[in-house]
């Protein structure tokens, strides 16, 4: 396959762009990397924060009261500032729009304390999945101009709920900094690498179950807790009381006796675990030729965006079958799709397959293209239609908006 730069649109800034207020994840540090002290949908925020300001939009992004400002002031873009809490109303008023970056509407409450529907007279939401939860239509809808989703089975199943909210498809994003490309080494043995929350006791049993099967793979495991999201709140494992927490309350030697418990044997000898590796997870897929999925849920219609992220360092992804994402690694051709409950030959297949698309020029060359396709670069000039389109009027163009989406999503 050849891959080519999808970048093709002009990005010179333009003026008169509107005045964006981005409120998502919490955000406490930002450094040089820019992407580094980030968790989870806050690279979102930051990601479009970054490259709206540098397409000509002025952008006020909402970071904690103690957010530490360690970035150096010549790597900040113009038109960029950092609002605390305290001062939201003061800079709300001046925002011509407000974008909520958000995994979905209820999580974003429920979990991290944020408000969905911080009012605004120009709204525009940013969420990656919808599952059917619980809105407030009436306040939703109060100004509301339209929600985005990052693949077309959730904005199809949120124009099944009839809100007479405009839905669109984007895509999450990936790190369009350069040092990731830099970051990837020539590797001499295959190896394998899971990043991630290990959420369910199946995803480390597939782990454990690929390291077993294929030994001459060194496999590495980076996560920062290991639970199970089908169990109720108070047991033991569940979402708020993990099996192991490695962000400060358990030691990283925690991960064998879990893998005994839960896996019924003991750690593979060609496995190693990490716990979380904060601001380094480019370094670390870098230096490994394989990511390995295993994250899929049971009728899942959410993106799992690891395996962008995989592709992003060059990694050949072995991806679950049923996981709208394989469409990025059929996309790439660089990587295997396995059933989630795989066979011991299936596995040990994908492996194989896997080797021999790994050779250094080939990583590269997927990261490059991944890089031009889906960097927050790109998916900046996106939002920065949908959010000039929001407040350029009273009544939106839409047909226009969604033309143009369409067209960018077809190049090359």
């Amino acid at each position: 396959m050849q891959w080519q730069d999808a970048r093709t649109e002009n990005r010179e800034p333009r003026m008169n762009r509107p005045i964006v207020y981005i409120y998502g994840m919490p955000i406490g540090q930002i450094d040089d990397s820019v992407y580094g002290g980030l968790y989870g949908n806050a690279t979102r925020s930051v990601g479009l924060a970054f490259n709206l300001a540098k397409l000509g939009h002025q952008v006020f992004l909402e970071v904690n009261e103690d957010f530490d400002q360690s970035i150096r002031p010549d790597l900040l873009p113009a038109g960029l500032e950092f609002i605390r809490p305290q001062d939201r109303d003061q800079f709300l008023n001046k925002a011509d729009c407000l974008l909520i970056s958000c995994t979905n509407l209820e999580s974003f409450h429920k979990f991290f304390d944020r408000e969905p529907y911080l009012e605004h007279r120009c709204r525009v939401i940013a969420s990656c999945f919808d599952l059917g939860q619980k809105v407030f239509a009436r306040r939703l809808k109060k100004s509301t101009k339209c929600i985005t989703f990052n693949n077309e089975i959730q904005k199809q199943m949120w124009d099944q709920r009839r809100t007479g909210i405009q839905a669109f498809e984007v895509p999450y994003g990936v790190n369009e900094r350069s040092y990731v490309d830099d970051a990837i080494q020539d590797v001499a043995d295959p190896s394998a690498i899971w990043i991630g929350e290990i959420r369910r006791r199946d995803v480390l049993q597939r782990i454990v179950r690929f390291a077993e099967v294929n030994v001459s793979c060194k496999v590495t495991v980076v996560t920062r807790k290991i639970f199970d999201s089908s169990l109720d709140a108070h047991e033991r494992g569940s979402v708020g009381n993990p099996y192991a927490d490695f962000t400060g309350r358990d030691p990283v030697e925690k991960f064998n006796e879990i893998v005994v418990e839960l896996c019924g044997i003991g750690v593979p000898s060609n496995l190693r675990f990490l716990g979380p590796v904060e601001g380094q997870n480019h370094v670390i897929q870098g230096q490994h030729t394989i990511g390995l999925d295993f994250s899929r849920f049971p009728a899942q219609t959410h993106d799992n965006t690891k395996v962008l992220d995989y592709l992003r360092s060059g990694l050949c992804v072995i991806c679950d079958r049923g996981t709208p994402s394989y469409r990025f690694v059929k996309d790439a051709g660089h990587g295997v799709i396995v059933s989630p409950e795989f066979t011991d030959d299936e596995i040990r297949t994908a492996f194989e397959d896997c080797v021999s698309l790994s050779s250094a020029t080939n990583r590269r060359a997927v990261a490059s293209y991944v890089r031009s396709k889906y960097g927050w670069d790109v998916i900046a000039l996106k939002f920065s239609e949908i959010l000039c389109n929001a407040t350029a009027s009273k009544r939106w163009n839409w047909w226009n908006t969604i033309a143009s989406l369409g067209r960018k999503r077809r190049s090359p």
